[in-house]
């Protein structure tokens, strides 16, 4: 509980307070949508804030494993960041890997004075909304989508044409659904096709992936009824869906040529999987010839020397490998490595343990998309890993199995 207000100026009723905080998330997801500007001025807000709270008055002290977790980055960024200490990147890469404790103390501040499926309900409404830009686009420029799609292009869509992204959010708001199930029956399962059917519609790959994770516990969840026909239902959609939506049979078409153009001699930005494997051959190089730990500000110059090593006459266009692992090892070498890949993993140990099925299927979802895609090193992908997280790791409402 809270202390009485230590000033007799400072006499805030709760009601105050919640709508404060409340106002204050619904802007940080229009940041997020909108402007990274915003966004950060949120998070910075949302950091005076809880130092505030914790000066005024007695922040909520309840022990929770993750709180400590989130703070856990803050630490193990020293170990990529003594080799270049007067580099602007170094730094950078720190106020990335503020977001963890600033979202987890934030959503536990926000929970103290605001219902949780009220804030979740909010996400998710947010996240649906989102989608409707996409899909307005795609009926005004059918034909140009296709060819977008063929060519393995996405539809625009919000977070600065980020859609690989863009679709974690909204698979965040498919797993908000899944596992905490704020509205009604008759809004949740409308609310659940509705996210499914956009996810698939967008054809993102890495989003299909994270779908994929999450249906795969469905079976386990008592919550919802009639659980195992819904599996078999959705199963069957999604092996409709190439007949259904022509964005999934371009984004299918395009992975098969983009896997047969592959050279590993010749680097082509224009296939993505290509493009992806590349830089990663370059990474590994780069580690075998002992240019690991060399720090967060060094890997973008390793990655550009030895490219140039290998494509001289082809500009890379990029700074990092498209594996997290890969990133971490040349930042901070071996140990590094092995110290994040625990502080990943330990939500899904403590998601089980806790009988938190939504914390142990987002952590599995993100560390699978880690694989070819370096979504923690970025502000959104960062964001999108720590807020879902947070809600529901404080959400006071258990998957029992």
């Amino acid at each position: 509980m809270f202390k009485k207000p230590i000033n007799r100026y400072f006499s805030w009723q709760p009601f105050a307070i919640r709508q404060l905080l409340t106002a204050l998330f619904v802007l940080l997801l229009a940041g997020l949508l909108f402007s990274r500007a915003l966004l950060s001025i949120c998070m910075a807000v949302w950091c005076i804030v809880i130092i505030f709270f914790q000066f005024k008055l007695l922040f909520p002290q309840v022990k929770h494993a993750l709180l400590h977790w989130s703070v856990m980055p803050l630490v193990l960024f020293v170990l990529g960041a003594w080799q270049r200490p007067f580099e602007k990147d170094t730094y950078d890469f720190l106020l990335t890997l503020c977001t963890y404790p600033i979202t987890f103390f934030a959503v536990r501040l926000l929970y103290h004075f605001a219902d949780s499926r009220k804030i979740i309900r909010i996400w998710i409404v947010v996240a649906l909304l989102s989608s409707v830009y996409p899909l307005i686009w795609f009926a005004g420029h059918f034909q140009e989508a296709i060819v977008k799609y063929g060519s393995g292009q996405s539809m625009p869509v919000w977070m600065d044409q980020d859609h690989i992204r863009y679709n974690i959010f909204l698979s965040s708001a498919f797993a908000l659904l899944l596992f905490h199930n704020p509205f009604s029956k008759k809004f949740h399962l409308l609310f659940l096709v509705t996210g499914f059917a956009g996810i698939v519609f967008l054809s993102v790959r890495t989003a299909w992936v994270i779908l994929a994770i999450m249906l795969l516990f469905i079976p386990f969840l008592k919550t919802i009824p009639f659980r195992k026909w819904l599996t078999v239902g959705i199963i069957a959609i999604a092996c409709c869906s190439y007949f259904f939506f022509p964005t999934v049979q371009k984004k299918i078409a395009y992975t098969l040529y983009d896997w047969q153009q592959f050279k590993p001699t010749v680097f082509n930005s224009n296939y993505s999987d290509g493009a992806r494997l590349n830089l990663n051959y370059i990474a590994i190089e780069a580690i075998q010839q002992k240019h690991d730990n060399i720090g967060w500000a060094g890997v973008a110059p390793t990655m550009q020397q030895f490219g140039e090593k290998y494509f001289p006459h082809q500009p890379l266009q990029f700074g990092w490998p498209f594996n997290q692992w890969l990133f971490w090892i040349l930042g901070s070498g071996w140990l590094g490595v092995l110290l994040w890949t625990v502080w990943l993993l330990y939500p899904l140990v403590w998601g089980l343990q806790q009988q938190q099925l939504g914390v142990v299927a987002w952590s599995f979802a993100i560390a699978a998309s880690c694989l070819v895609e370096s979504n923690l090193n970025f502000q959104f992908g960062v964001f999108l890993h720590a807020w879902p997280l947070a809600l529901m790791a404080f959400s006071h409402q258990r998957n029992n199995r």
